[in-house]
This record gives structure tokens, C-alpha cells and sequence, in this order.
């Protein structure tokens, strides 16, 4: 019985050994991982590697240009002006032309 209980503690000390030194490894290789991570980000930030998108060129003014042609569409001045049916405002030439006609 107490050599069954000593090979007990036996695996027991070498299990909690291997255990430790797994737990201590996986720590190491986390580690390792970020230092890496870290150090190919500094390489491409030295480098200029990192890609950059090609962007679209926009005209800024585009939208109020059109706006604008909007509002002048809308205050169109010929289409607001008054008819003038007077004839103190026509010229003499048509009135001459429109006599000899009748």
C-alpha cells in the first residue's frame, strides 16, 4: 500500500511537472506571437508596404452646383416677366408693317 501510494505521488509530481512546463510554454509561444505581430507592423510601417486604397475623386461642389441650377430654374426671370399688351411699348417699324398688311 505505501508503494502504491509512492507511485501515486511519483506520477502525480510528474504529471504537475508537465503540466507547469506546458502551462510555461504556452505562455512562451503567446508571447512570441505578439512580439512577431508587433514587429511585422513595425516592418511595414518602415517599409511603406501596408496598401493603400485607391479613392475616387469627388467634386465637393458637384451637389451645390447642382443645387444652384436648381434655384435658378426656378426663378427663371423670362418666365416671371409680365406680358405687356400696351402698344406705347411697341417699336414703330411694326406698327407700320402690321397697317400696311391690313
Amino acid at each position: 500500500e505505501d508503494q502504491l501510494k509512492q507511485i501515486c505521488k511519483e506520477y502525480f509530481d510528474r504529471m504537475y511537472l508537465c503540466e507547469s512546463q506546458k502551462y510555461d510554454m504556452e505562455f512562451e509561444v503567446r508571447k512570441r506571437d505578439f512580439e512577431i505581430n508587433e514587429l511585422n507592423i513595425a516592418v511595414n510601417d518602415l517599409r511603406g508596404k501596408f496598401i493603400k486604397p485607391t479613392l475616387k475623386k469627388v467634386s465637393k461642389y458637384e451637389n451645390k452646383f447642382a443645387k444652384l441650377q436648381k434655384k435658378a430654374a426656378e426663378f427663371n426671370f423670362r418666365n416671371q416677366l409680365k406680358t405687356v399688351k400696351k402698344k406705347e411699348f411697341t417699336m414703330e417699324d411694326d406698327e407700320a408693317g402690321k397697317e400696311a398688311e391690313s
